[in-house]
């Protein structure tokens, strides 16, 4: 980001990330998962949570996603099971995960009539919050319930943006939703910052759009672009953060310097 910041000395107060965008395949999945293995790369000690039914989070990291005990939906729906018990190792150092599967989709139905509901994630996390250095949501791409729960229990939203025609307005629904949680909800939710992702600067319009971007939200955007390459596709096949999976290369560097850049953002 455009921002300044000397990074603080003190131990702060984990924060708790959503990565958000109602429009699927804009690549927030992948900003998740390479952005733990940057982390945790430097020493940060990672919890994901995986919000989407898709469960494509989650199947990176774990094996047969569809036979696991405890995931995100139990502890969402049934109060007496501790979010512990839905926590589950990786085999990377500093990355653990609550994962999430089709089971995740009996929230709408079984959650509809609980005014509360929103705020059950937020008070699991309570129990674990300190254990960790960064608490990182997946969102799924809808402004449903799951992506309305990932809001009320975060600080602050990272919006993953590739460099198209929809990108701008595409995201006012987004934002309104959060203005909207901030209100009565969750009232220190705040937008991070906006992350060019997939982007390819040989084709002159994804520039003029990338121009587009940097103006409407000026120093709210990423100094860091994600570039578009079949080497991210390759690290979630292979199920390794790019950081591991090629870490001497330009593709694992800028994972880095992403995360730089939310080290330093305080």
């Amino acid at each position: 980001m455009v921002r300044q910041r000397q990074r603080p000395q003190n131990k702060k107060i984990s924060p708790v990330i959503a990565i958000a965008n109602q429009k699927g395949g804009v690549g927030k999945t992948n900003v998740t998962f390479n952005l733990s293995g940057a982390l945790a790369e430097k020493n940060q000690k990672i919890l994901l949570i995986d919000l989407d039914q898709q469960g494509n989070l989650s199947s990176v990291f774990l094996d047969s996603i569809y036979n696991l005990k405890i995931t995100v939906a139990d502890i969402l729906l049934d109060d007496d099971i501790p979010v512990l018990r839905a926590i589950q190792k990786t085999s990377f150092q500093n990355i653990d995960i609550i994962p999430s599967n089709i089971d995740l989709s009996k929230i709408d139905l079984q959650l509809a009539g609980e005014p509360d509901a929103q705020y059950f994630l937020v008070d699991k996390l309570k129990e674990i919050k300190a254990s960790y250095d960064y608490t990182i949501i997946d969102c799924p791409p809808s402004l449903g319930l799951a992506t309305r729960i990932g809001l009320v229990a975060a600080d602050k939203v990272i919006i993953p943006l590739e460099c198209q025609e929809w990108a701008v307005k595409g995201t006012a629904h987004l934002r309104g939703a959060i203005a909207k949680i901030r209100k009565r909800a969750n009232p220190q939710l705040k937008i991070m910052g906006y992350l060019i992702n997939r982007y390819d600067g040989r084709r002159k319009l994804e520039e003029v759009y990338r121009d587009t971007i940097l103006e409407s939200f000026k120093d709210k955007v990423f100094k860091v672009e994600l570039k578009s390459s079949v080497r991210y596709a390759e690290a979630a096949t292979f199920k390794k953060p790019i950081t591991t999976y090629l870490p001497v290369s330009q593709y694992a560097e800028v994972y880095r310097r992403l995360a730089e850049e939310i080290l330093d953002y305080g």
